[in-house]
């Protein structure tokens, strides 16, 4: 059991529903989704994302990336598809003026009928459809972090609204 595992399961009062306690990190390279309680490990699970073959951050909807930078949990509800859908903040502040200085350069998307390409959302963690895919470490999500189903469900028990999490290349 880690360190954090057991100040988890020892704590006597409400501070685990407070978000402060808890953090995410995600590193897109290790295939790797690390989860903190009050500083310490709580438990790192396996994680895939999107499946475009460009490194970097997401730029526009449907570029098929995995945002980077900070982001916060805003919302969980259930999916019929991937069990859990975990909400993330996904376009914040810092992704909207990346994507108008985008636009200044004529650089997002126009599609045919002149429409340009937002900046996207719906942006989240969620379970596995098919998770030979997820075991073999095939990034095939939209821009999502998937994880195996028993892992978003804890994540979604765990987690609460407000968490911190940062998505590392």
């Amino acid at each position: 059991m880690s360190t954090g595992e057991r100040d988890y399961y020892h704590t006597r009062d409400g501070s685990y529903r407070d978000p402060s306690n808890w953090a995410v990190m995600v590193f897109k390279a290790r295939h790797e989704l690390a989860v903190y309680y009050k500083g310490r490990l709580f438990k790192a699970y396996h994680a895939v994302f999107g499946r475009s073959r460009e490194h970097g951050t997401k730029l526009y909807e449907g570029d098929r990336r995995t945002p980077q930078g900070v982001y916060m949990i805003s919302g969980k509800h259930p999916s019929a598809r991937w069990r859990w859908f975990i909400t993330l903040d996904y376009p914040n502040a810092i992704d909207r003026l990346r994507y108008a200085a985008l636009r200044a350069d004529d650089v997002a998307p126009v599609l045919r009928d002149g429409r340009v390409i937002g900046e996207g959302g719906s942006i989240g963690i969620h379970g596995t459809d098919v998770p030979l895919l997820n075991s073999g470490d095939i990034n095939w999500t939209t821009g999502c972090i998937s994880v195996d189903n028993r892992d978003v469900a804890q994540l979604h028990r765990l987690l609460p609204i407000g968490t911190v999490v940062i998505i590392k290349p």
